[in-house]
């Protein structure tokens, strides 16, 4: 029998980016009657008025700094046998996208995966980016990004700790772990992410910052630099108007 399948949509000044109504749309539209948590940290806008209008969505309020926290804040409330971490700009294929995940986690040999991945806006560096994502880093590296919407066994992620509290890359750093209980699987449907942050601030000088901030990661450099480097003052994951 499929296991019982949770998401968790962790949610921080959401509203102004416009993915968050469809975003909670297609997840209260999937089949299965999956358990669906969104863990909300205060914002500056309507983000929580906005969760709260879908009765079918467990709304987490929390005092969560970071996406991390968040993520694990929803494990620790979920049910599910199988949890699925949601990007908070990506879509996942309308319907059915939890009972597929809940189809190949039938497989007891499964432990964690990813839905195939593109974006919403057309540009070679972005199919590449995609590509290679979908094809060479989970087969070499093994290693998903959170744009997947990764999904593993609610046990192994208790099992390692949860999701590694860290600003950015906590999504490598849970990958790393998790590839110690066996590699990741991909289904054969695709999530589609938002561009908005190629578009806004150009694809070139984007894909340019990412990989720098990869090198930065490997060398050790504190995330929490790395991830104000990343967001350019936009609070996009952490809240950081407080620092000095």
């Amino acid at each position: 029998m499929p296991p019982t399948v949770t998401a968790i949509l962790p949610c921080f000044n959401e509203s102004r980016h416009g993915y968050l109504p469809k975003i909670l749309g297609n997840l209260t539209q999937q089949q299965g009657n999956p358990q669906l948590i969104a863990v909300v940290s205060p914002s500056q806008d309507d983000t929580l008025e906005v969760v709260s209008r879908y009765p079918a969505v467990n709304v987490i309020s929390a005092t969560a700094q970071n996406r991390a926290q968040r993520l694990n804040i929803g494990i620790q409330a979920s049910q599910g046998e199988v949890v699925l971490l949601h990007h908070p700009a990506t879509l996942l294929p309308p319907d059915d996208a939890l009972q597929q995940v809940a189809e190949l986690m039938a497989d007891p040999a499964v432990v964690w995966g990813g839905f195939r991945h593109r974006f919403d806006f057309d540009h070679w560096l972005l199919r590449f980016t995609s590509w290679y994502s979908n094809q060479q880093r989970p087969r070499h590296s093994q290693i998903l990004y959170l744009d997947h919407c990764i999904f593993a066994r609610r046990q192994a992620l208790i099992d390692i700790g949860g999701v590694p509290d860290m600003d950015i890359f906590e999504d490598t750093a849970l990958s790393l772990a998790l590839r110690q209980k066996g590699r990741p699987q991909l289904t054969d449907s695709y999530v589609t992410t938002s561009a908005r942050r190629f578009r806004d601030r150009g694809i070139y000088q984007q894909a340019l910052l990412n990989q720098l901030l990869k090198a930065m990661y490997h060398a050790n450099l504190d995330p929490k630099r790395l991830n104000r480097l990343y967001e350019h003052r936009s609070q996009i994951n952490v809240d950081y108007s407080d620092d000095s």
